[in-house]
């Protein structure tokens, strides 16, 4: 097996992502579904993305715990593209964002650094993804 060296000021291949920050429309559209009737087609829409493996990550931008939010929008995705035009098309079609619900801000970024860390153990049934754990079915 041959040892892997690391040379900490080599470039790394970057990857080309976007990220699309969502803020909320108020008030709503008049003739806009409501937020609660695109819940699951926004879930849907995302995971979608995810199976495709275009999705990065998504989420809400607030910490609950501390009652943090952000002046950058409500929520995020990161989408991976290797154009504006291929994330565009992408993201607006996100049903809040289509139906006007929500405003949708699209950003480049080449991500270059980072790591992802996922151990399963088959003896106990669990997955970690960093420092989170699932406990699967073995139904």
């Amino acid at each position: 097996m041959t040892e892997l060296k690391q040379y900490p000021t080599h470039p790394l291949k970057h990857e080309q992502c976007y990220l699309c920050f969502m803020t909320l429309v108020e008030p709503p559209p008049v003739n806009a579904p409501s937020r609660e009737e695109l819940r699951r087609p926004h879930k849907e829409y995302m995971a979608r993305l995810e199976s495709e493996g275009r999705l990065f990550g998504a989420g809400l931008l607030k910490n609950d715990k501390e009652k943090e939010t952000s002046d950058l929008g409500y929520g995020m995705f990161i989408l991976r593209a290797e154009t504006r035009a291929e994330a565009e098309a992408l993201a607006f079609q996100e049903p809040n964002t289509k139906a006007g619900l929500r405003t949708m801000k699209v950003i480049p970024w080449a991500r270059g650094e980072g790591d992802i860390n996922v151990s399963i153990n088959f003896t106990n049934g669990t997955v970690k993804i960093d420092r989170r754990s699932y406990l699967l079915d073995n139904g």
